[in-house]
């Protein structure tokens, strides 16, 4: 292997797992480039007052913070495996933590450490490049949240991650629409409940923002404060794409 390739691989096993000294400045850094996507997704989240939800892979912790601010009264948690990330996480959001609003974890995300049906909405930002590949890691997440409740995942589509060498095989699943819609649909989801939204970011960079619905009960509307009826996803998409000129947001219902 060239040096160049070691170094490029070194940088991807950080971004998996951020560590030591170099892992700081990795997290500072995906605070940057997360930026636009976390903006995004949380907007598509729509988290709301008296919900519990759950971030998989929060990184430095920015993602919990808008989180915690944007919906008062809510109770946030997270999990990462990376003791670098939690140790930032919880730096940044100690006020939130020592007010018994948010949890934060060190841990693999499968097996998760919380009850079935136990949160209303998660969150995943550039996590699902590092789950497994054969299912675990997904199914637990359709596990823990509620009937009714919202999954929303922001990924950077293969089309671009393929662009970067950092991003290989070895280090980092990649996903073009096909691929998340069947990753979603296999662990549980219905085709038909399912939305994929084309995003492109700065610099050119395009991603894919999927919001699902776990079917099988009634969606608890007091809770619950935006519908997944086909107006309630024409409304998501459109808030989803809010803020991008021109035609940087295209969405797409992949039910066949």
């Amino acid at each position: 292997m060239l040096v160049t390739d070691r170094i490029w691989h070194a940088l991807g096993r950080q971004l998996r797992n951020p560590s030591g000294g170099v892992g700081l400045i990795v997290g500072w850094l995906m605070a940057w480039i997360n930026e636009e996507p976390n903006r995004l997704a949380i907007n598509a989240l729509d988290p709301g007052p008296g919900e519990t939800i759950l971030e998989l892979g929060f990184g430095p912790g920015w993602g919990l913070r808008t989180i915690a601010a944007r919906a008062r009264g809510a109770r946030v948690y997270g999990v990462d495996q990376s003791a670098r990330m939690l140790q930032q996480a919880k730096r940044m959001n100690e006020v939130a933590i020592s007010r018994g609003r948010m949890v934060l974890v060190r841990g693999a995300f499968s097996p998760l450490p919380w009850i079935d049906e136990m949160f209303h909405k998660l969150l995943l930002v550039n996590v699902l490049y590092f789950f497994d590949h054969d299912g675990r890691d997904i199914s637990e997440v359709y596990r823990v949240l509620q009937s009714g409740g919202r999954l929303v995942i922001y990924v950077t589509s293969r089309e671009t991650m393929e662009q970067w060498p950092f991003a290989g095989p070895t280090t980092h699943r990649t996903f073009d629409e096909r691929d998340l819609a069947t990753l979603l649909e296999n662990a549980g989801f219905r085709r038909a409940h399912i939305t994929i939204t084309h995003v492109e970011l700065a610099l050119g960079v395009k991603g894919l923002i999927a919001v699902a619905e776990k079917s099988g009960g009634a969606i608890r509307r007091e809770e619950l404060s935006q519908d997944f009826t086909p107006s309630g996803f024409e409304a998501l998409r459109q808030n989803v794409s809010a803020g991008l000129p021109n035609d940087r947001g295209k969405s797409r219902n992949v039910r066949k």
